[in-house]
């Protein structure tokens, strides 16, 4: 039908209809969330595609051959889809589908998705498409002639996904014409088996090109029984026509309607109008058996069919910008966007874990963007007591995207608990009270299903709190799981509501080297402080680093006496935390922010401090001025508020060499004599100056405690008492009177 311009004549394409697959979607969250975030330039994808097939159902016999329906032209997209260079070979598709690459344009708004100017990008698409022809890239590299773009919008708060899709295709006008009606692949040989020689030929060449053997050209030869068929690149377009035969253009085709080809010809046959002028006439081989070639199909399975194309010359061609469509019409052959929704089927879990992530990367998009996120998530927290203080610190930790917390506490929860400690529930009151660890790792899996909360019910031993004969195995046993704890976390937090009571996590956590964190209350003040970590001796950078400045103080370090039993004959006001409602979030928060502030910090628990200046009126001042060391600044020593004013002073002190928990001496004394050394310090025992290690069963005058004898303190007390009694001395009225 040469020359025929009727409608009938004209020809059409199978257009691509988009498949997206799950995981893609999930990708695209990850993508915006972790790398895009604001950023809308456009981003690099992959697809691909397939032959098209005709399927029978599955009952057998004539009718079902009868009932064969044809498989819609799909373009895959799936989780496996970022960025890679366009044109690439393989891309990573999957064998016998071509790979083929696309862009994401990706809004932030979804006032910004309606208002994208689509004619644009469809255009600018199409441009890129000709440029390519002109330049000689396509006939190298025939995946540039079927790119793909995506404009979407993602709202990741519902997990709902705004998509269209375009392939853009340079159109024809006047179109390009059938001369001549499609027929089966079988109607051209000579011989069945020139059938399977068209398989194994096509074979061959998909290996040597990968996912790049979309486009190609074919020569078959019927005087040639051994090999009738070959397969060539699209370069060697003047030696497959100029030789005998019957030359063909061929393309993977992903329609599988009878006479209708997919539309990937329309691209592909501007790349015969703008680099072969003198083909007016084409035969084309709309492959779609790609898959059975790779897959040693039988070749009565075949499906492809080839077609005759009249084609618009150049010349011909309007002198208007060549027109570009593509957009993907839905089911009703509308112009619309479409909208996959994944709330609903998605894991309640999964979406909460995405929710908090974006809560977390949403300040990293404008506000703070070289916050490690990573590295306040993967931090392990031990909180040491699980009242009022452990509850707000665990709340703000999971706020941070801490997932790993541990609690650990030995008390049950009363009835006096749950206004004042949100982690519990009047049901856990009920029957005896639930134990306080369990049922806060509990509640903060029923809070935040992501999270890893354990729960350890456990007394901690403490100074002056005696340990007989028959309960040192026990306590011998609690003290090496706390070790234990202590060694396998990140940051050990205390917030027991005794001195005594933070003495044993303390040392522990200056022997493994752990960043500690401090809450004490007052009835309308607090303190939240952080310990300094002992200088390593193994090259650690980030010691060596701060090995020329004074390591920070403890809670200990100011105390000039052992810690002692505090709890014994306390009335009722004193066995509860007697403090304003307001102070314990007030501490617990700053408490979380300052170890957060040491975790974004170069040197991390070692970072240096800087005294900070009272917060005024507005709100201003209380922190350090060094805002370039780490991401928040320089992280405080100890910060202490007053509700009295709403005053807040950030303080320095420095570690003691008579500290009774983090000394020197106390760390090697437990390190040399372990459990005996804690027994000393539980049972508050006497001993001699001289001898502080001398065995217990020795007798030993009356002196001072253990702990007070070995970090000097015993010694520093008597030179005190010694100056007071020479000052009374020269005090006295007889003194006066000899003067």
């Amino acid at each position: 039908m040469p020359g025929n311009s009727s409608d009938d004549a004209v020809l059409r394409f199978e257009p691509f209809s988009s498949a997206v697959e799950p995981e893609f979607w999930a990708g695209l969250a990850q993508h915006k969330l972790h790398s895009a975030q604001l950023d809308t330039a456009p981003t690099p994808v992959r697809g691909d595609f397939v032959g098209g097939r005709r399927h029978a159902p599955r009952a057998g016999g004539p009718a079902a051959a009868a009932q064969t329906f044809a498989v819609p032209a799909r373009l895959r997209v799936s989780e496996g889809v970022w960025g890679g260079a366009a044109g690439a070979a393989d891309g990573g598709a999957a064998a016998g589908a071509v790979s083929v690459q696309g862009r994401l344009h990706n809004t932030n708004t979804i006032e910004e998705f309606r208002r994208c100017d689509k004619g644009a990008l469809l255009r600018s698409a199409g441009a890129e498409v000709l440029a390519a022809i002109r330049s000689g890239e396509a006939t190298l590299a025939p995946a540039l002639l079927w790119p793909f773009l995506v404009l979407a919008f993602a709202d990741l708060k519902r997990y709902r996904f705004y998509h269209w899709f375009a392939f853009p295709a340079v159109t024809a006008d006047p179109p390009d014409t059938v001369a001549e009606a499609p027929a089966p692949v079988g109607a051209l040989v000579a011989r069945d088996s020139d059938l399977e020689r068209l398989l194994a030929a096509y074979a061959g060449f998909a290996r040597r090109h990968g996912g790049g053997a979309g486009a190609f050209l074919a020569r078959y030869s019927a005087e040639d029984p051994d090999e009738p068929w070959s397969v060539h690149p699209l370069s060697e377009w003047d030696r497959v026509f100029g030789s005998g035969g019957t030359a063909m253009l061929g393309f993977v085709d992903p329609s599988s309607r009878a006479a209708v080809p997919g539309w990937p010809l329309r691209n592909l046959l501007a790349w015969v109008r703008h680099c072969h002028p003198e083909a007016a006439h084409v035969r084309v081989l709309c492959f779609r058996d790609a898959v059975l070639a790779l897959g040693g199909a039988r070749a009565d399975q075949c499906q492809s069919i080839v077609l005759r194309v009249a084609v618009t010359a150049a010349a011909q061609l309007r002198a208007e910008a060549p027109q570009v469509s593509g957009w993907e019409r839905d089911e009703r052959q509308r112009l619309v966007p479409r909208l996959v929704d994944l709330s609903s089927t998605m894991n309640p879990a999964r979406l909460a874990e995405s929710a908090l992530d974006l809560n977390l990367q949403l300040m990293r998009w404008r506000l703070a963007p070289q916050i490690d996120l990573a590295r306040i998530s993967g931090t392990r927290a031990l909180l040491i007591g699980a009242g009022t203080l452990g509850a707000y610190v665990a709340r703000a930790l999971l706020a941070w995207g801490v997932r790993g917390i541990t609690f650990v506490d030995s008390g049950r929860v009363s009835f006096s608990n749950p206004p004042r400690q949100p982690l519990y529930e009047f049901e856990d009151s009920l029957d005896g009270g639930r134990p306080k660890a369990e049922a806060a790792a509990s509640s903060m899996r029923r809070i935040f299903p992501g999270v890893d909360a354990q729960g350890v019910q456990m007394s901690i031993p403490m100074p002056g709190h005696a340990v007989s004969p028959a309960e040192a195995a026990a306590t011998r046993a609690a003290v090496e799981h706390l070790d234990r704890l202590v060694a396998a976390h990140d940051v050990v937090f205390l917030l027991t509501d005794s001195r005594e009571s933070r003495w044993l996590p303390t040392l522990l956590a200056t022997l493994h080297r752990k960043i500690a964190v401090c809450v004490a209350l007052g009835f309308d003040s607090f303190v939240a402080m952080r310990h300094g970590m002992r200088a390593r001796d193994d090259g650690d950078g980030a010691a060596a680093a701060a090995a020329g400045a004074p390591r920070l103080g403890c809670y200990f370090c100011n105390d000039v006496v052992a810690p002692a039993d505090s709890l014994t004959d306390r009335t009722l006001d004193q066995q509860c935390t007697v403090t304003r409602p307001g102070l314990a979030p007030i501490a617990s928060g700053m408490a979380v922010e300052l170890l957060t502030t040491v975790l974004q910090h170069p040197l991390g628990g070692y970072a240096p401090a800087q005294p900070g200046p009272a917060a005024g009126p507005d709100g201003s001042g209380g922190g350090g001025d060094d805002d370039d060391e780490g991401v928040f600044g320089a992280p405080p020593h100890q910060i202490r508020g007053y509700l009295p004013g709403f005053r807040q002073h950030a303080i320095v002190g420095q570690a003691s060499a008579m500290c009774t928990a983090c000394s020197p001496c106390v760390v090697d004394a437990y390190q040399a004599h372990g459990f005996e050394f804690l027994l000393r310090v539980f049972n508050n025992v006497l001993v001699d100056e001289a001898a502080p290690h001398r065995a217990l069963d020795t007798a030993a005058p009356p002196g001072y405690s253990y702990l007070e004898t070995l970090t000097g303190l015993a010694a520093l007390h008597r030179q005190t008492e010694d100056v007071l009694e020479d000052i009374e001395w020269s005090g006295s009225e007889d003194s006066f009177a000899e003067i």
